[in-house]
């Protein structure tokens, strides 16, 4: 598990970031499956990025 843990802590670094892109694109899935309109989906794709990595800026410049 440590391993795992490793190759993780490298490619990403965050939870936060990693679950926060996790589920925005859930998210968008779950839009794009009711046949919003695409232009919904794509900006709560980009609102949800933004704010995981926003929040993880902010952790990581408040320490």
């Amino acid at each position: 598990m440590l391993f795992f843990k490793k190759i993780f802590d490298f490619f990403c670094g965050d939870w936060r970031i990693f679950w926060g892109i996790t589920l925005t694109i859930i998210i968008v899935k779950l839009i794009e499956s009711w046949e919003v309109p695409n232009p919904v989906s794509q900006a709560v794709f980009l609102l949800g990025i933004s704010l995981s990595l926003a929040f993880s800026l902010k952790r990581e410049t408040s320490v």
